[in-house]
C-alpha cells in the first residue's frame, strides 16, 4: 500500500517524550530507551476520527534488564483545522481520554467485585490533555487481531462483542449510581443537541442511496422520493434518537460499535479447529450518556449479515438482555432492571438510528475505494466529496442491504417525515 495511504505519526512523539511516560509506568526512574520505531497502525479508511501510531520500543530497567515493548499511541487531527474545526464541537478527544483515564479501570473494578474476571478494555498506559493524546497496550502483541470490516462479523463473533457490551452497560448504570453526574454529563454523541456538525456526510450519503434508488430496478423512485424529503430532517430525526423516552433504561453507551472498535484473539479449540476466545471494545469517542438501544442498532446494521439484521435481531436482543440484566442483578443496581420485552420496546422507540447507521454509517465503514477516504471528502461540499459520497453506492453489500432494508424501514414509517 502506498505511504499517501497511512496518517503521519505527530512530530512530538521522540525518545524525549516517552521515557518520562514510561518510567511512570514502569514505576523506574532508572529507565532508559535505547530504540524506538515509529510506524502507522490504521490506514485510512479505517479510522476518520484519529491518527492511530504503532510505536516499538527498547529500554534498559535499573536493573540493567533489557526490554521490548509495544504499544498504540492515538491522537488527535488537530493539525488540520477543518477537521479540528467540527470535531472540537463533539468533545471526542477529551471524552475519550475522561474514558481510558478515569471510567474504564472503574468499570473493570466493578467487574471484579462480583468476581467476574472478564476483561473488556485495553489498559491505559497514560493520558496526555496537551497533545490530546492516548497511549495504552498494543493488543496485537496479544495476538489481538482487527476483524476484516468488508466481510461483517460471524455469529460467534457477534455474540461475545454483545456479551462485552452488555456488561460495559451494566457497569456504566451502576457506576452512575455511585459517581453521580459524571457519566450523565457526556452528552456528544454521534447525534446530539449541541452540533450537527456531520450533516454534510449524512445528508449528502442520503441523497446518494436515493441516486442510487432511482436506477435500481427492486426499488424505483419511490425511494428515491422518500429519501429526497428525508435527507433535510435526518440530523433531527438522528438526534430525536438519542433523546430519552419515559421509562427508557439509561447507561453510557459505547458510541461507535462497529467491527472496527473490537480487537479479536483466536485460539485452538478441543477439536484443534481455530475458534474465536475473546473480544476487547476499543475507541470510546462518542460515548454518551444515553439508551443502550443506540448501540445495538447501530452494530447490527454496521457490522452484521443480512440474515442477522433481517431474521436474528430479536435472538441477538435476547441474547444480550440477558447478559445485561444479570450483571445489574450481580451488582445490586437499584435502578429498574428491563424486562426483555420493556428493553424490546425500547428497541423500537429508538429504531430510527437503525436507518441512518444503515444508509449512510455502514455505507461509509464498509467502503472498499479507499484511495480518496478521509475526513475533508467525507465532510466536503465540493465535487470531490459528492462523487465520494455516491462511490459509496457502488459497493455490492452496501446496494444489497438498501434493497432489502429500505422497505423494511418503510413499512414501519421511518422513512416519512412526521413534521
Amino acid at each position: 500500500m502506498k505511504d499517501t495511504q497511512f496518517h503521519t505519526a505527530p512530530l512530538w512523539l521522540t525518545t524525549e517524550y516517552l521515557e518520562p511516560v514510561l518510567r511512570k509506568y514502569k514505576k523506574d526512574e532508572g529507565l532508559i530507551i535505547t530504540k524506538l520505531v515509529i510506524k502507522p497502525a490504521t490506514a485510512k479508511g479505517d479510522n476518520y476520527a484519529s491518527v492511530m501510531t504503532r510505536i516499538g520500543v527498547d529500554f534498559i530497567l535499573s536493573t540493567k534488564e533489557a526490554e521490548h515493548a509495544s504499544y498504540i499511541v492515538k491522537t488527535s487531527h488537530e493539525s488540520d483545522p477543518f477537521t479540528a474545526g467540527i470535531m472540537s464541537k463533539y468533545d471526542i478527544y477529551k471524552t475519550e481520554m475522561l474514558m481510558y483515564e478515569r471510567i474504564l479501570p472503574k468499570l473493570t473494578e466493578l467487574l471484579k467485585e462480583i468476581g467476574d474476571g472478564d476483561k473488556l478494555f485495553a489498559d491505559t498506559i497514560h493520558v496526555d490533555y496537551e497533545h490530546s493524546a492516548i497511549i495504552f497496550e498494543d493488543l496485537a502483541r496479544l495476538n489481538f487481531v482487527i476483524p476484516d470490516r468488508l466481510a461483517g462479523m460471524n455469529e460467534a463473533q457477534a455474540m461475545i462483542t454483545l456479551k462485552k457490551l452488555a456488561k460495559m452497560h451494566a457497569t456504566a448504570a451502576v457506576l452512575d449510581e455511585r459517581m453521580p453526574g459524571v457519566l450523565t454529563k457526556l452528552q456528544r454523541g454521534i447525534f446530539n443537541r449541541t452540533t450537527k456538525g456531520f450533516a454534510p456526510f449524512f445528508e449528502g450519503v442520503f441523497e446518494a442511496c436515493a441516486d442510487f434508488a432511482v436506477e435500481c430496478p427492486a426499488l424505483g423512485a419511490y425511494y428515491k422520493n422518500k429519501l429526497m424529503k428525508l435527507k433535510s430532517h435526518v440530523m433531527e430525526y438522528g438526534t430525536r434518537s438519542f433523546d430519552a423516552y419515559n421509562g427508557d433504561f439509561l447507561t453510557l453507551t459505547h458510541g461507535d460499535m462497529w467491527t472496527n472498535n473490537v480487537m479479536l484473539r483466536y485460539g485452538n479449540g478441543s477439536d484443534g479447529q481455530l475458534q474465536i476466545k475473546d473480544i476487547l471494545l476499543i475507541d470510546f469517542q462518542f460515548s454518551a450518556w444515553t439508551s443502550p438501544a443506540l448501540d445495538l442498532h447501530y452494530f447490527f446494521h454496521t457490522s452484521l449479515t443480512l440474515d442477522f439484521k433481517l431474521h436474528r435481531e430479536d435472538e441477538l436482543v435476547q441474547y444480550y438482555h440477558g447478559f445485561l440484566a444479570e450483571t445489574l442483578r450481580q451488582l445490586n443496581y437499584e435502578g429498574h432492571i428491563p424486562s426483555l420485552h420493556e428493553f424490546c420496546v425500547q428497541m423500537e422507540l429508538h429504531r430510527f438510528y437503525a436507518v441512518a447507521s444503515s444508509i449512510a454509517c455502514q455505507a461509509l465503514l464498509i467502503n472498499d475505494q479507499t484511495d480518496e477516504a478521509d475526513f475533508n471528502t467525507l465532510m466536503g461540499s465540493d465535487d470531490r466529496s459528492y462523487k465520494f459520497r455516491h462511490l459509496l453506492y457502488k459497493n455490492k453489500r452496501t446496494q444489497e442491504s438498501a434493497i432489502a432494508l429500505l422497505p423494511y424501514f418503510d413499512r414501519k414509517g421511518l422513512l416519512d417525515v412526521s413534521d
